[in-house]
């Protein structure tokens, strides 16, 4: 059960668009969503770019750091993003349109053809010809507009990209995409060719209102259904020797009341919110494999609840204190699979299937501090490992690998 938690944490996390101000977010429970009118709000709603203007970047101690640059005035803003998470894309833009609107746009297009003839015209003449080719196409668009007093956003992610054909790692760098190899020896010809791509879909709305429930003043809501399918062929000396296709589905929702609110003359802030995810997904992988059949199905359902955020930030002269905690219970779970292999006399199928209701969930505990230097802004984030290891100096893109401390940090200069 706490591979399913982690599985519907990581499909939302990768869902998300990120940004804006990551380090004051994790600092403060880590929900960015909790925030209204800071810098972070970008990273949910398009349209927050009518706010501000900024240069921002994220992760500055790694070689190429995100970065986020929103220029114009109100209703006429442009913004331009990328660094190390979208280094491969050829467009990354924000757009207004108007002041209560603004898209997204990001796109990738890529042809990788390598090819390669080998005529040797000695007794008996010799030809090897060898190609290979990749198609990598992506694209990412966002619309977002405001609506008395809601915020909504809807998104569409497409992408088409290259996969591996098993029979060939190894053998070749991966991925594969498409592949073809032919060679004649006098009257003999053997021809090897096989192809392997990935398609990935994702639909997600957002929303956040100024209207809540209880003792709550707002409230935040997130729908998704996403799909990624990918298969492979192979056959070489002219025998089909692996047909393999996979497809996941997945539907996930979460629902959030919460409160942001100013203790003491803009010196202390309070914000705490309370809500839970859910999660259906369904995957089927198909294989054909030198002579071997296998085919594996898995579902999974799980509801996380109660969700609990807190943070509490202390805004000193040029500096502040953040510390934020995020409480995950998992109050239902069920999940199935099964596994059934073909292979010569050999003819299994197995089924496995669990129940969870009450089991413990996930608990996350982070600190950092900002300094701020007037419309400049320096963030820095402790997590959880820095209390249990101590301080260790962190150089790799994951914040999740080592305790931080004064090296996993954002700059934010607003203008």
């Amino acid at each position: 059960m706490k591979k399913l938690i982690v599985t519907i944490l990581a499909i939302l996390v990768v869902l998300s668009s990120a940004l804006a101000t990551d380090k004051r977010v994790q600092a403060l429970g880590n929900d960015p969503y909790m925030l209204p009118g800071d810098d972070a709000s970008i990273q949910l709603f398009p349209q927050r770019i009518n706010d501000m203007n900024l240069v921002y970047f994220r992760d500055v101690h790694l070689a190429s750091p995100d970065y986020l640059l929103v220029v114009g005035d109100p209703g006429k803003t442009w913004g331009f993003y990328g660094g190390s998470t979208e280094k491969d894309d050829y467009i990354n833009v924000l757009r207004s349109l108007g002041s209560k609107s603004a898209i997204r746009l990001g796109g990738r297009f890529g042809i990788i053809r390598d090819s390669s003839l080998d005529d040797d015209k000695e007794a008996p003449p010799t030809t090897d010809e060898f190609s290979l080719s990749k198609l990598n196409m992506m694209m990412d668009f966002e619309f977002g507009m405001d609506m008395g007093d809601t915020e909504f956003s809807t998104n569409l992610s497409f992408g088409l990209t290259p996969d591996d054909i098993n029979a060939l790692v190894g053998a070749l760098t991966t991925p594969h995409g498409s592949y073809f190899r032919e060679v004649k020896s006098g009257a003999s010809t053997t021809k090897d060719e096989g192809k392997a791509s990935k398609l990935s879909f994702v639909l997600q709305t957002k929303a956040r209102a100024k209207k809540g429930l209880f003792f709550f003043d707002n409230s935040y809501a997130l729908f998704g259904i996403g799909y990624q399918g990918s298969s492979s062929e192979y056959t070489a000396a002219n025998t089909k020797i692996e047909d393999q296709s996979e497809g996941a589905f997945s539907i996930y929702s979460s629902y959030h009341l919460f409160n942001n609110q100013n203790l003491a003359n803009d010196k202390i802030f309070l914000v705490y919110g309370l809500g839970g995810l859910m999660n259906f997904s369904r995957t089927a992988d198909e294989n054909l494999l030198s002579g071997s059949e296998s085919k594996d199905t898995d579902m999974s359902f799980g509801i996380v609840a109660p969700v609990f955020n807190i943070g509490l930030e202390a805004k000193l002269k040029y500096a502040s204190l953040r510390f934020g905690m995020e409480r995950m219970i998992t109050s239902l779970g069920y999940s199935s699979s099964t596994q059934v292999y073909k292979s010569g006399l050999v003819d299994d199928e197995d089924t496995q299937s669990s129940f969870v209701l009450g089991a413990n969930g996930i608990y996350n505990y982070n600190a950092g501090m900002g300094f701020n230097y007037g419309d400049l802004k320096l963030d820095v984030l402790i997590n959880n490992n820095f209390w249990l290891m101590g301080p260790q100096m962190l150089f790799s893109g994951d914040p999740a690998v080592f305790g931080t401390f004064a090296i996993c940090a954002d700059i934010v200069y607003m203008f």
